[in-house]
Formats: C-alpha cells, structure tokens, sequence
C-alpha cells in the first residue's frame, strides 16, 4: 500500500486585525514602521517563526507572543521583520570621498594619532559594510598618514546576522563588489572540493581590529569601546517611524565624536537636519 509524503501544514491566511497588531508591536517595541496592509510579507515573515516556535496557526502564536514572558520571542519577530541587505563597497562614493576628504580631515584632528580611530557599522548586517570600512581603514592607516591605531564595531539588532559578520565568512556571489586588490590582499579562499563552491573569509588581520554588538538603536547606544570617529548609518532610518527614526539618530550621534562624520543611505533624508549636523557632502554628515 503506498502513502502520500507528508506535507507540513500550512497556516491560513493572516487576518487584517492580526496584520495590525504585529504592525503595532513591531512599532511599540522595535520603532519599525511597517503598513498592515503588507500581508504577503508579513504572512512570509511570521510563517519563519511559526516553524521555529512549533505554532500550526497564526492565531495561536500571536497568543503566546501576548503572555507576560515572551519578551524573548517579541525580540525574534523584530529581528525577522527587518531586512538585511548588503554588499561590499555598496554606494562607493561614499568611501571614496571617506580616503581623499573625510580621513585627513579626522587625522588632522588627532583620530589615530592621539586616540585610537574608531569606526562603526550601526547596521552592520551580514558584514560587508562593516569589513569594507576595515579595509578602506587598513589601506589609509598603513601609509603612515594617520599612525596605526584603528579599529571598527559593528552592531545590529539580529544575533543570528551578527555571528554570521563575526564568522565573516562569504560566497563568491557575496563578495563581488570586492575589487581583485582588495580580494588579493584580504581574504583567505576555501580550499575547493569538488563540485563545491569556494569560500572566503576575511584575513585574520582584519578581524583582530573588530568588535561586534547587539543593539536595538530605538533603544540605546551599543557599548562602544571608545568614541566613533565615523558612523555608517544607512539604509536604516527608512523602516522607522518619525519617533524610532529621532530616537535612533540620537543614539547613534550620542558616541559620535565631535568633528566625526555621519553616512546615511543616499534614499533616505534627515530632513529636518539635527543641530548637531551638518552636510558636507551627500548623505554625508559632520557632528559639531
């Protein structure tokens, strides 16, 4: 006698009403400013967690996610709501601008001379913006322009992606914006097997410079060992309401250095621009 293959039963479909109440917690708790009219995401979003929490129904899990304890599991829905797209050396104007202006101008003020530079990734994701920072920092600081003291944090609100950064391990596909120069003198390639893909991972000379942080930015600042000299906030502010989007650029500015530069993504705006701000380039910012 045959048998049909088990098939793992699919939830139905996410109601308006559940829609709006994972909206209203991913806002209250998270500053995130997500539409409830965004159903297939949510359904796409929330069936994740309903496979990790064991739940078969919508309903049953936002039961569980309402009972006093549950914090834990709030904080998981956060983290799955959010997106986490990266690349390296993505918007290089940026870091163009970082070597020729940005650098000397933070050197000329002391920045790894008379204290140890310090650069953060807010957002940092899977890594690729944290380690380009890292690279961009080890080629500017070993001309001897600058002394040699420097080192980079990156925090973000998922622990998963941030072990993922840590381990900073990547395809070949993920390290495509990666100039050969950069691959040549940074990264170490999986020795490959057959039929296997490389990897490759960033050298061990890089990873020695960097710290990483769970940090909810709506929140509270990451513990930072020093004042960030440079902060690359971006792509960030856009999944946040008008009160997340103030409360994360006061966090993030509060252990900014004064005369330490800003990156925001080049689609989002801090209109109005905080008093503490100043543009001197695009999407580019300097505390004063």
């Amino acid at each position: 006698m045959s048998h049909a293959p088990f098939l793992p039963i699919q939830p139905t479909g996410l109601r308006p009403d559940q829609a709006a109440l994972i909206c209203r917690i991913a806002r209250q708790r998270g500053g995130l400013a997500i539409a409830p009219t965004k159903i297939a995401f949510l359904e796409q979003r929330l069936s994740r967690r309903l496979r990790v929490t064991g739940h078969a129904e919508f309903d049953h899990y936002l039961d569980d996610l309402l009972r006093p304890g549950a914090e834990g599991e709030v904080d998981a829905l956060i983290e799955a709501l959010t997106t986490h797209t990266t690349s390296f050396f993505r918007e290089r104007r940026q870091f163009d601008w970082l070597c020729s202006e940005g650098l000397p101008a933070l050197v000329a003020l002391g920045a790894g001379r008379d204290w140890r530079f310090m650069g953060w990734s807010a957002a940092c994701s899977s890594g690729a913006e944290l380690w380009t920072l890292a690279m961009v920092l080890d080629r500017f600081f070993s001309t001897g322009r600058g002394g040699s003291r420097w080192q980079v944090a990156g925090s973000d609100l998922s622990r998963a992606i941030l072990e993922r950064a840590a381990r900073a391990v990547y395809t070949e596909d993920e390290i495509a914006g990666l100039p050969e120069d950069y691959r040549k003198a940074y990264l170490m390639r999986s020795r490959r097997r057959h039929h296997t893909a490389p990897l490759f991972r960033i050298g061990p000379e890089l990873r020695r410079h960097a710290t990483f942080h769970h940090a909810n930015l709506v929140k509270s600042p990451p513990p930072l060992a020093a004042p960030a000299d440079v902060v690359f906030l971006r792509n960030v502010l856009i999944y946040f309401d008008d009160s997340g989007r103030e409360a994360a650029l006061r966090h993030v500015l509060s252990p900014l250095r004064q005369g330490g530069l800003l990156f925001t993504g080049h689609t989002e705006s801090l209109a109005p621009v905080p008093p503490s701000l100043v543009q001197v380039a695009p999407s580019t910012y300097r505390k004063v």
